[in-house]
């Protein structure tokens, strides 16, 4: 016991008020700990922005200093425990260039469906498989140096699934101890979609899924993507398909509120993902024709597209603001930023209403960007 504390507990003694004493010293040598996760706004980068979309780049360099960190889709684990990119093809020259930034870095990582995840745990090889990834881990980790999280993909069930994965949280927490042993300064988050919480919590498919309450202290934070939220309808078209409220028929962020609540997942572990760009009812057009630059420099072509405008970036930052910790927002270098076709004050200007909302601030409206979504 240091002098300081010694000295504390002597002038303590002679108070009549000792517990206050006390729990003034506790104050003094406890500092709360930083959040182990990406920061307040965090951006999502894609890897085919001029690959597949032949469009120029988006250096690092110019996406806006308020991301407070990149994260990279991503990475997964085949059959024999090598890692790849699985079906995206990339080559990670992508990732590499994050890496080469001052930002925290963080990878989408693991397997694309909770049925290969399963196959890995059965016949009680959770361990020994998961120790076998490990080294295939390693050699990745040490090809692509400096990434500081791994974001678990693939765990949750979809609507493909056949039948539940018996003891998946057990097993999965053998594979969590694996991973943090061998990574302990290693940031660990999971993905979630917001749909599969809201189904697990008003008609879940599978009772037994994950059991937060024993895999949370392993996990460092919840990344809850919005994509693949709502299909776009003509109702939609005003709010973007992650309405706040809205009929039955569809998700929205206040049944999600509902949701998480009984999810167990801690608030200040959550990061909400909001799609940027609008998304257009018809399944055969891409990002590379349906996004924000696109949606000004043809309105005509996007009068049926269902987009946020300014003020509902602004609503759902103050969201993730009163219902987590943060937010990431998706596709950052698909963001009007090379012409600001839609002559908006700022560019980035979805990523920065988000960040506006979650700071409490409002937006300086963006005319042409909001009336092309307004409904005449």
């Amino acid at each position: 016991m240091n002098n300081i504390f010694i000295s504390h507990i002597t002038q303590c003694i002679c108070q009549p008020l000792l517990l206050v004493c006390i729990l003034l010293i506790l104050t003094d040598c406890v500092h709360p700990q930083t959040p182990r996760g990406p920061g307040i706004s965090s951006c999502s980068y894609s890897c085919f922005r001029k690959s597949y979309c032949g469009f120029e780049e988006i250096a690092v360099s110019d996406i806006p200093v308020e991301c407070t960190s990149l994260n990279y889709v991503g990475a997964f684990v085949d059959e024999y425990y090598g890692v790849g990119p699985g079906n995206s093809g990339t080559d990670y020259t992508l990732l590499d260039t994050l890496l080469r930034s001052n930002k925290d870095v963080f990878l989408y990582y693991g397997r694309e469906l909770v049925e290969i995840w399963a196959e890995m745990f059965a016949n009680g090889c959770a361990e020994a498989n998961s120790l076998k990834e490990m080294k295939g881990l390693h050699t990745f980790l040490d090809q692509h140096k400096g990434i500081d999280g791994l974001i678990l993909t693939g765990l949750q069930y979809t609507c493909y699934t056949k039948k539940e994965v018996p003891q998946f949280t057990d097993n999965f927490k053998i594979y969590l101890g694996v991973l943090k042993k061998s990574y302990p300064d290693m940031i660990i988050g999971m993905d979630l979609y917001a749909s599969h919480i809201i189904n697990q919590h008003t008609n879940a498919k599978f009772k037994n899924w994950l059991d937060i309450s024993i895999i949370d202290k392993d996990i460092d934070f919840y990344a809850i993507s919005l994509e693949y939220f709502n299909s776009c309808t003509a109702d939609l078209i005003n709010t973007g398909t992650t309405p706040m409220s809205g009929t039955s028929a569809y998700n929205t962020l206040d049944k999600l509120k509902d949701a998480l609540k009984s999810s167990g997942i801690p608030k200040e572990k959550i990061y909400f993902k909001f799609i940027t760009n609008p998304q257009s009812p018809y399944n055969n057009l891409t990002i590379c024709q349906v996004n924000n630059e696109m949606m000004c420099a043809q309105p005509v072509n996007a009068k049926d597209w269902c987009s946020d405008t300014i003020l509902s970036f602004n609503e759902k930052g103050k969201y993730a603001k009163d219902n987590g910790a943060g937010f990431i927002a998706r596709y950052i270098d698909f963001e009007d930023k090379i012409n600001n076709t839609c002559e908006c004050e700022n560019t980035y200007y979805a990523f920065n209403a988000l960040l506006d909302g979650f700071n409490c601030v409002t937006s300086s409206s963006c005319n042409l960007f909001d009336n092309i979504v307004v409904i005449p």
